[in-house]
């Protein structure tokens, strides 16, 4: 109905008869729009809404429809379960996708955009993601999708009443569902089917690693390439499938429907609020907990299907061929991560604290993040959680990956003026470490997001610009090389390399000199 009513709205007022912005696919007539830049085509539906007896389902092919779908607004976001963003209109009616063509002729090399959010929040209609800038600096068609989070898209839960077990990955079913929406629709808005690159940050990078492991990505190749920003494949781990119905089944317990004669049923007919009610919580609250410390716990389940092992078991034991990479991290993840939190001032409690938080790990901790190399102990602990949540699990990828497959591997040196995280910042605890390079600050260069990074500055453009145009390269060629003097090297285990990025970018070796491998050893990620 709501497509209906856009369709009238579009015909009576906004002129979408133009012939430029109407494009023919499989489901029907989409009536984009033209901008300063590129063509638009906003909120596609690629799968039916997962409401009423589709809750928690695996996303079904959309309906067609009549006319022209008026593709002039981004769709809803999925149901969020984390305050914090600026996200004004959500529900569960959310499965649709983003396209920026350049007014250029095609085809085009194709970017396939998934979104951050800590899995619980986040959405492809969010500000900062627009990817018409990206789209037009590169000419490359820029694509975004939602897809379900938290309880949403990532529910497990054995047979129940009379209805079969719910295997959870809801949220990466529908990522795949998107791809395979894109693979057989993009060729008609000037798109190339057979180059595709995935890249996300943060949780979308967590999701983008896991579609690079799944063997049902592979058959026949849904991307081409992938792109990996702070985040791998083992950042917010893997659930066995008993563990995560566990969850589920609390979480009915929870609801007051456990005890009922259909107790999936009795979920499904609920309202999407009070599911969310009992898990919902601030994101950046969310960042200083361990995972074991989430209202609801949630990972990738290894369902004997989309992961029949872990996704880097399945990377290590089923190497992917042909599928360069290109992943790294920025300097200061760790900042947002602690920066909440308040932290102690002496040695004693620093090691008092470190053992709170880490339980009968803290003298060892202490040991490796002595708080005598740091100015307070809120830059020791940022220092180990960016090592920890992001920068070791990205250096293992690296390292697995490149057995079999060019690597480019990165770190983002370059500090940006961002007025919006200078307002964050007020909000950070006592002792808490400098913002710095803080994790997502990657994202403003590379979608020119003006409140993640500002462009006032020479320095900023500098990085905007090579990154943008790496990012184009890789996204074209497979290489992040261009016309540029400076050559990025490819990753090589034996020296760790990496490519220090700011306003000149220079090739290092040793990443985190070391650092890792204590993390190798113990274990890391949320």
């Amino acid at each position: 109905m709501k497509y209906l009513f856009a369709t009238v709205v579009c015909m009576l007022f906004l002129g979408c008869k133009s012939s430029d912005t109407l494009v023919q696919t499989s489901y029907g007539t989409v009536a984009g729009k033209q901008t300063s830049k590129v063509k638009a085509y906003l909120g596609i539906p690629y799968a039916q809404p997962p409401v009423g007896d589709l809750r928690w389902e695996d996303p079904l092919p959309p309906q067609p429809w009549q006319g022209n779908l008026a593709a002039h607004s981004m769709g809803d976001a999925c149901t969020q379960y984390g305050s914090g963003l600026p996200i004004f209109f959500e529900s569960e009616d959310c499965l649709t996708l983003n396209i920026w063509v350049p007014k250029t002729p095609g085809p085009h090399p194709v970017m396939f955009w998934v979104h951050g959010g800590a899995q619980m929040s986040g959405s492809s209609s969010e500000w900062q993601y627009s990817g018409a800038a990206l789209a037009a600096a590169q000419n490359v068609i820029v694509v975004s999708a939602n897809y379900r989070l938290l309880v949403s898209g990532f529910f497990a839960l054995p047979a129940t009443g009379s209805l079969p077990p719910i295997k959870g990955n809801q949220a990466i079913k529908d990522l795949i569902a998107a791809l395979k929406w894109v693979n057989s629709e993009i060729n008609q808005f000037g798109g190339d089917s057979e180059n595709i690159t995935l890249f996300g940050e943060s949780a979308g990078s967590t999701n983008v690693c896991a579609l690079l492991a799944t063997p049902k990505t592979r058959d026949p190749d849904l991307f081409q390439r992938v792109i990996m920003q702070s985040g791998a494949c083992d950042t917010l781990g893997v659930m066995s499938p008993e563990r995560a119905q566990q969850e589920g089944l609390a979480l009915l317990n929870t609801l007051g429907c456990g005890n009922a004669e259909e107790p999936l049923q009795c979920a499904r007919n609920m309202p999407i609020e009070a599911v969310r009610k009992p898990v919902k919580g601030n994101l950046f609250g969310t960042f200083s907990l361990r995972l074991d410390e989430w209202p609801y716990q949630i990972g990738l389940v290894i369902d004997g299907d989309v992961f029949p092992e872990s996704p880097i078991t399945l990377l290590k034991n089923h190497p992917r061929s042909n599928t360069p990479i290109m992943l790294g991290s920025n300097h200061h993840e760790g900042s947002l991560f602690a920066g909440f939190m308040d932290h102690p001032k002496d040695k004693q409690e620093y090691l008092s604290f470190l053992d709170d938080r880490y339980p009968g790990r803290g003298a060892t901790l202490a040991q490796h993040y002595p708080l005598s190399n740091y100015q307070n102990a809120g830059e020791a602990h940022a220092d180990l959680r960016g090592d920890m949540i992001m920068k070791c699990p990205a250096l293992n990828m690296a390292r697995l990956y490149s057995a079999n497959n060019p690597v480019w591997f990165y770190s983002l040196t370059h500090i940006p003026f961002s007025p919006f995280f200078e307002i964050v910042e007020f909000g950070f605890g006592d002792n808490a470490p400098e913002l710095g390079v803080f994790h997502s600050a990657d994202v403003g260069f590379l979608f020119e997001f003006p409140f993640l990074t500002a462009f006032f500055r020479q320095s900023d453009r500098d990085v905007r610009d090579f990154m943008q145009q790496a990012w184009g390269n890789f996204a074209r060629h497979g290489d992040p090389n261009g016309n540029s003097s400076m050559v990025w090297r490819r990753f090589d285990i034996a020296d760790d390399n990496y490519l220090n990025i700011k306003p000149k970018p220079v090739n290092e070796v040793k990443f985190r000199q070391g650092a890792c491998d204590f993390w190798f050893d113990r274990g890391y990620g949320f």
